[in-house]
């Protein structure tokens, strides 16, 4: 009997041992997934995440299968589908048996390839990871303080680049390399309409003569080939070589020997000539230019866009008939502006330009520090003056050239005095390449003391030698008159670890004389107001500036009062409190024997008042003004919707309740919804109040006390039911007046939803109180539901570790096979 007891007891027991150990299927699962990640950390002994980007790639197989499963347990497919499986691998395998050797000598052909292809997989994978800044943006795209944050760093970003750019730019300029991009001369093409004064008349240019007074002749004349005209009548006339105002003179002259003498001669310029030019070297555009005669070297440089950067701009050279006619040198240009010299171009004229000769760099203190072209005879006083000289701040005793000298290179520290003064005749012929660099002085005055304190003109002074302190308290207009004598103070040294202060008494007049300044001396002259504290006294209550004021000695009440404004017309004059927690006090001292309390009565006009007149304050006291008990604000309420006259209603009293309230707005229409009325209450929000209830009897529980700011709004009849949450649909639906349970409503929503919580159902009513579900055992008694209403099922949440039915059976029946087995066991062991 014992025995059947026992195994009975076995039966009943052992599957929920069992499902008490294993957890349920869902608790195994997370119990291996725990494990697996006790393993990964055991495999991790630092703690740290293996993955930097915060997740892990291999949870997700894109293969949607687990190699870790025997090959029928991930396999759950038919029997015949893994036979035809099987059997369609032996075929691919034959057949990739055939290929091998093929495969074999084309993967040896291609390893290389895969290698590139593996390695640039990876790159392309670390890539794609976001970057954290990658992260904010995606996560704050659409914040504006976040984008305006970006839009500032991207912009102080590009004016660090822009700023680098531009020193970069400065410092690689060239004196004169954009002298033919800027344009700043006009060098563009000139008309021929307006010849210059100094334009020398040639073969193909055209002249008009003019007469008139005593004989009258206009005729045009083109100079020939030799450089003359041949009026009739007067004969061959040379001009070429001559300006406009030379050519005419000539041409009168020799008119006024034919015509009679008070005839008028002019002579103006008509066609000009074109040349053609030929420009060749370190030009941006070689080439043979057409243009006019008025046009000299530089404009035809210009028309072939400047020189290029290793052009030499200090050797331009003209060349004519195979020689050279001049030569054009910048630098004189912009330096001494030479234009009235410049060469007029003849037909058929070269301009040549070279490589530059040698380039040096002025860099430091040069009121120009930039590259200069330099000829292979000019030295360091050339570029000094070229450079515009050291500038103010430039340490003028030595000059560092930075230079190259047998194939090393060298530093030469020379004496800038004799180079810089512009009478020396010293010089040094640079290299190209050299770098001269004048640094600046040391920043800093030497000379100054500086003075501090109670004397009339703190500054910076100059210190002369053996000076003392009594001279340069004169010179910052002697101490001032709340100057503290006994003692003074001068700083001397480099740091405060390492300084004295020397202690003087200004009114010791052998110390101050005796007492000789240095250079970086700091003298403070302290003031007696330095050791003097402020003391407030503060009014609070019904002044009209309530605040802190300064004390001042024998402050009285009445001042004070007077100084926040005077009472207002709602003070309490007649009871004014005053706190006093300080006894005396002086500059040295404050005495406190505690808190004292005193209340006086005063006149509320301050001007006939005499009592307040005689009350004196002391440091740190309080004075509180109360308001009037009998004085009254108007607290004012609001009530909204379906009453006769809704709007704006002073209470009555402090007591006014609701019921009061709806009757002096004249009661409510015949279209209100009394049972969803809403009190909003300033600082606290909504307020649940029952007004049918309030109405029916003035003063009970429901009938509540309105306060300052209360809005009541009455809203209109409305029957339309709301269905929310877990339900097939989610509908609003007319009130039926024969129907009032959730049931018929959550049935007009197509009925539950998946997982419906139904013993936690509730009902919104319009007036915002919330009644829920009442439960009893399996018994589910609901909210009646009424016009307005929104009834809500919440969604039941799922437990992660509840057993299913089929997994308890399916222990259970393992469990009773196996004490079977041991029960016949047991008997035939017997």
């Amino acid at each position: 009997m014992n025995m059947k007891k026992l195994l009975l007891f076995l039966i009943c027991f052992f599957p929920i041992a069992i499902l008490a150990q294993t957890g349920g299927v869902n608790s195994g699962n997370n119990n291996n997934q725990n494990n697996n990640q006790n393993n990964n950390q055991n495999n991790n002994p630092s703690g740290n995440n293996p993955n930097p980007f915060g997740s892990n790639p291999y949870n997700t197989n894109p293969y949607n299968t687990n190699p870790y499963l025997d090959q029928n347990q991930q396999n759950n497919s038919n029997f015949f589908d893994r036979k035809q499986n099987n059997q369609n691998q032996n075929n691919q395998n034959n057949q990739n048996n055939q290929n091998q050797n093929n495969q074999n000598n084309q993967n040896q052909n291609n390893q290389n390839l895969n290698d590139l292809d593996r390695n640039q997989q990876k790159f392309q994978d670390l890539n794609d990871v976001k970057t954290q800044d990658e992260k904010l943006q995606e996560l704050y795209q659409n914040d504006p303080e976040y984008l305006k944050y970006l839009l500032s760093n991207k912009q102080d970003l590009e004016s660090k680049i822009d700023n680098a750019n531009k020193d970069d730019s400065v410092k690689k300029r060239i004196y004169g390399a954009d002298f033919f991009s800027n344009n700043a001369f006009d060098l563009s093409d000139r008309a021929p309409s307006a010849p210059p004064l100094d334009y020398r008349l040639g073969p193909g240019d055209e002249l008009i003569v003019s007469l008139w007074n005593a004989g009258e002749l206009q005729k045009n004349y083109t100079i020939s080939k030799d450089g003359s005209v041949f009026p009739q009548l007067v004969g061959k006339i040379y001009v070429q070589g001559l300006t406009l105002d030379e050519a005419t003179k000539v041409i009168a002259a020799k008119f006024r020997k034919v015509v009679p003498s008070n005839t008028s001669v002019d002579v103006q310029l008509g066609r000009t000539r074109t040349i053609r030019v030929t420009i060749v070297g370190e030009v941006k555009k070689q080439g043979t230019y057409t243009m006019s005669a008025f046009n000299t070297a530089l404009n035809a440089l210009f028309k072939a866009g400047g020189v290029t950067p290793v052009g030499n701009l200090r050797r331009i050279s003209i060349i004519r008939e195979g020689r050279i006619v001049d030569e054009i040198d910048l630098y004189k240009y912009l330096e001494k502006n030479t234009q009235s010299a410049e060469v007029y171009l003849e037909d058929n004229d070269f301009i040549r330009v070279g490589v530059f000769e040698k380039k040096v760099n002025a860099d430091g203190e040069f009121k120009r520090p930039m590259f200069y072209q330099l000829k292979d005879d000019e030295g360091l006083h050339d570029l000094i003056e070229l450079a515009g000289g050291p500038n103010f701040n430039a340490r003028n005793s030595l000059i560092h050239i930075k230079t190259v000298v047998n194939e090393e290179e060298k530093y030469i520290d020379l004496d800038g005095k004799k180079f810089i003064d512009a009478n020396s005749d010293a010089d040094l012929v640079l290299k190209d390449g050299d770098v001269v660099t004048i640094r600046p002085i040391n920043q800093g005055l030497k000379n100054i003391v500086r003075v501090d304190g109670a004397v009339n003109y703190p500054d910076d002074y100059e210190i002369k030698p053996g000076e003392n302190l009594v001279k340069l308290l004169e010179r910052a207009g002697g101490v001032a008159s709340n100057a503290y004598l006994p003692r003074a103070y001068v700083f001397r040294g480099s740091n405060t670890l390492e300084s004295d202060a020397i202690k003087v008494d200004i009114n010791d007049a052998n110390a101050i004389n005796s007492l000789e300044l240095f250079s970086g001396d700091k003298v403070k002259v302290l003031s007696q107001k330095d050791f003097e504290q402020q003391y407030a006294i503060e009014v609070i209550g019904n002044v009209r500036k309530p605040g802190k004021i300064l004390y001042y000695k024998n402050l009285k009440l009445k001042d004070a009062l007077l100084l926040c404004g005077g009472l207002r017309l709602d003070a309490e004059n007649g009871r004014i409190e005053i706190s006093n927690i300080v006894d005396s006090v002086n500059n040295y001292n404050i005495k406190s024997s505690g808190a004292n309390i005193k209340i006086v009565s005063i006149n509320s006009n301050l001007q006939l008042d005499e009592s307040s007149d005689d009350i004196v304050l002391k440091p740190l006291d309080r004075v509180y003004v109360r308001k009037k008990t009998e004085f009254l604000t108007q607290d004012k309420v609001v009530v909204l919707g379906e009453v006769q006259y809704p709007g704006e209603y002073v209470l009555i009293d402090k007591n006014e309740k609701l019921s009061s309230l709806i009757k002096r707005s004249g009661g409510l229409k015949s279209t209100a919804f009394a049972e969803g009325t809403k009190l909003l209450r300033s600082k606290v929000g909504p307020v649940v109040i029952d007004l049918p209830a309030a109405l029916r009897k003035d003063g009970s529980k429901y009938d509540i006390i309105l306060t300052d700011s209360d809005v009541v709004i009455v809203p209109p009849a409305n029957d339309i039911v709301g269905v929310r949450g877990e339900v097939q649909q989610i509908v609003n639906i007319k009130y039926d007046n024969d129907n009032n349970s959730v049931a018929y409503y959550i049935g007009a929503a197509g009925g539950y939803g998946e997982r419906p919580w139904r013993s936690r159902i509730n009902v919104k009513y319009l007036n915002g109180r919330i009644r829920k579900t009442r439960n009893f055992l399996f018994f589910h008694f609901y909210p009646v539901v009424k016009p307005g209403s929104v009834v809500t099922v919440p969604k039941k949440i799922e437990r992660e570790n509840k057993a299913k039915f089929s997994d308890i059976f399916t222990y259970s029946l393992s469990a009773i096979t196996t004490l079977a087995t041991l029960l016949v066991l047991s008997k035939s062991l017997k």
